[in-house]
């Protein structure tokens, strides 16, 4: 049996850093490989609420990658309660869109951060994110109209909190104002809290059945 007298790749939480110092290289250097984009499609399932959402195919660089293992199904809804509330049949109790919503800004702010420690060199061992709003329902419900007098939309929301722990050494009021620096870095925080255009183009579903 022969062992291999090569040098193992310096691994941090995770992450080999020689061949993510050479990615990160490339990037810089050919930043148009690195551009993403990523979708989703959303399905009614006939009632009120209740949809059938799943991940697409995604294109980095200009190059299409669809595998049926990244088909991600998500079965959205309401709280059982509010769907009793509001006069639903038979009311169930499903993912609701809003707290999945928050719960992938706690993943990203918390892969952000790691990412950014490990590049850094700052040793974190363990990163907990908290993310809550309070959600006004009444132009979803249409109590009130969705557009104010001036033509711009009514915000149903507070502002977000976002609430991060973080244990490890050698954790001094530097780090931690680093910590706070990095979420910035987070696409999802960047997606949720800058302005961003998205005009909804409605068209006619065309009936493919023979």
């Amino acid at each position: 049996m022969s062992t291999s007298t090569q040098p193992k790749a310096k691994q941090t939480h995770g992450v080999d850093m020689a061949a993510h110092e050479e990615f990160l290289a490339y990037a810089e250097a050919n930043p148009e490989a690195v551009q993403f984009e990523l979708s989703a499609v959303g399905t009614d399932e006939g009632r009120v609420l209740h949809t059938r959402t799943q991940t697409q195919s995604y294109s980095l660089g200009g190059q299409e990658f669809d595998r049926v293992a990244r088909g991600y199904t998500h079965h959205f809804g309401g709280h059982k309660e509010v769907e009793d509330a509001v006069g639903f049949v038979d009311p169930t109790d499903r993912e609701e869109a809003i707290e999945v919503a928050l719960a992938a800004l706690t993943a990203c702010i918390n892969g952000s951060v790691s990412l950014s420690a490990v590049q850094a060199g700052v040793d974190i061992d363990e990163i907990e994110t908290t993310v809550t709003v309070d959600f006004d329902p009444s132009v979803f419900l249409g109590i009130e109209e969705a557009r104010n007098a001036e033509g711009t939309p009514v915000n149903m929301y507070g502002d977000l909190r976002v609430d991060i722990q973080v244990s490890g050494d050698d954790l001094d009021d530097d780090v931690l104002d680093h910590v706070r620096e990095w979420v910035s870095r987070s696409p999802v925080y960047n997606l949720m809290t800058l302005g961003h255009e998205a005009p909804p183009q409605v068209s006619q579903k065309s009936d493919q059945a023979n």
